[in-house]
């Protein structure tokens, strides 16, 4: 089968999956979206180091991190829309923990593989726990930065624009946050890694395709499900740079 169809089917799937557990947080509450998102960083990851496929007959393109990262950030701006802050950093900082704790787990996995002669399949789990731990953990803090500006450019656009651009507010922010996140990733591995510049490319070529489908499926289930309306618009820039200042959190006395 033609590799570009298995690429969109599987943006597809992933994509009704996340908006189908998002329908149903009303009768199972929205831990089940969360634990979905953090289920699959591992296998993001896995995927990103392994698994490329060439779309469009020139550009080689890897599931993991232009279908399942952009997965995350397709979940966050969602879960921002229809909810509220606290929800969408609390969905952001499990999958920073989830990261951190899956790089840590790989480093104690991989020893023990060395330990003795007991285990089984070992050049295979070998193959699979070599993460590089630089590169992840880059991928993490940018994961961060990436949510944060995302939430920032689609209330900012929120501020500025009709409900009638809706589709404009959603691929906006997917968009640009999608190129960033490639430009600077591999802005800073570009030495590290062989073939850089092709796979720079081929990152955004594959995340914008990614973002296109995910941004007509977010609009398409809004417009269906009736929640078009965002949760709460800002009043002013002012409002919109505060978002991530925790001013919203009761202080304890």
């Amino acid at each position: 089968m033609n590799p570009l169809y298995i690429f969109i089917f599987e943006t597809i799937f992933v994509g009704l999956v996340i908006l189908l557990l998002h329908r149903l947080r009303k009768y199972f509450g929205i831990g089940l979206l969360f634990i979905f998102i953090g289920s699959i960083q591992f296998f993001q990851s896995l995927l990103a180091s392994s698994v490329y496929n060439k779309i469009f007959n020139e550009f080689v393109v890897s599931p993991g991190s232009s279908i399942l990262f952009t997965s995350s950030l397709f979940a966050i701006l969602l879960i921002f829309h229809s909810e509220n802050l606290a929800k969408t950093r609390a969905l952001i900082f499990g999958l920073m923990i989830s990261n951190i704790v899956i790089t840590i787990l790989s480093v104690f996995s991989s020893l023990q593989l060395t330990l003795d002669n007991n285990s089984t399949n070992v050049k295979f789990l070998e193959s699979i726990l070599n993460l590089d731990i630089v590169i992840f953990m880059t991928g993490t803090c940018l994961l961060y930065i990436d949510s944060v500006f995302l939430i920032i450019i689609y209330e900012f656009l929120n501020l500025k624009l009709n409900d009638k651009y809706l589709i404009l507010k959603i691929f906006i922010p997917l968009s640009l946050i999608s190129l960033f996140d490639s430009l600077v990733f591999y802005g800073i591995n570009l030495f590290s890694l062989s073939n850089g510049y092709n796979l720079l490319v081929s990152s955004i070529v594959g995340k914008q395709f990614v973002v296109i489908i995910f941004s007509i499926m977010m609009y398409l289930y809004l417009r269906v499900t009736k929640n078009i309306l965002s949760n709460k618009k800002p009043e002013n820039l002012k409002e919109i740079f505060s978002i991530f200042t925790f001013s919203d959190i009761p202080k304890i006395t």
